[in-house]
């Protein structure tokens, strides 16, 4: 291989993994309030649109009108909120993977699960879901009130690919030096 097409390589590799390497995750939470839903066994049906804020990380600038989807239990990749009118907006959160009912007793409302959360001007990073639920008139799957909270986590891809890039790079490297050593004539 000679030179040009090794420096080619090399060059190829590092514009590959840079922008991926260099992508911000979103850190933080932020909680939803003031919305009001109704559920049963297995379904969330959202009855009023929420009010973002007390947001953390990333997020903390993130207030303004949150529109809330309900959503089925068993179905995840539903985009559960989209807040505009922030500092940051959109923010959106999207479950992706599956809904845990950690209470369900008629009066209250608890469920756990994950997804994808996005915001402007960072990376989509995964994150955790809370969602509390009460009841206000006491019947079974009658409308009450609800506090959403995500929680984003950062993920290693970025410093991964960084590492992998660095390693083509070195294996580029060696593979130079050992044919100019080896006395390789090297055409241009």
């Amino acid at each position: 291989m000679n030179k040009f097409s090794l420096a080619l390589v090399a060059a190829a590799a590092a514009l590959a993994i840079a922008p991926a390497a260099m992508a911000t995750p979103i850190l933080g939470s932020i909680g939803v309030v003031d919305f009001s839903d109704t559920w049963n066994g297995s379904a969330l049906t959202i009855t009023s649109t929420g009010i973002a804020g007390a947001g953390t990380g990333t997020l903390a600038g993130t207030t303004g009108t949150a529109t809330i989807t309900g959503f089925a239990f068993a179905s995840p990749d539903v985009e559960v909120f989209n807040i505009t009118g922030g500092t940051n907006d959109p923010v959106t959160f999207t479950i992706t993977g599956p809904i845990t009912v950690v209470t369900d007793n008629g009066s209250f409302l608890d469920i756990t699960g994950t997804g994808i959360l996005t915001e402007s001007g960072y990376s989509a990073t995964i994150g955790t879901f809370t969602l509390n639920s009460t009841d206000t008139n006491g019947t079974f799957g009658s409308t009450g009130s609800a506090t959403l909270g995500i929680t984003a986590a950062a993920t290693p891809e970025p410093s991964s690919l960084l590492l992998l890039g660095t390693g083509l790079l070195g294996l580029a490297f060696v593979a130079f030096r050992k044919a100019k050593a080896a006395g390789a004539t090297l055409s241009m």
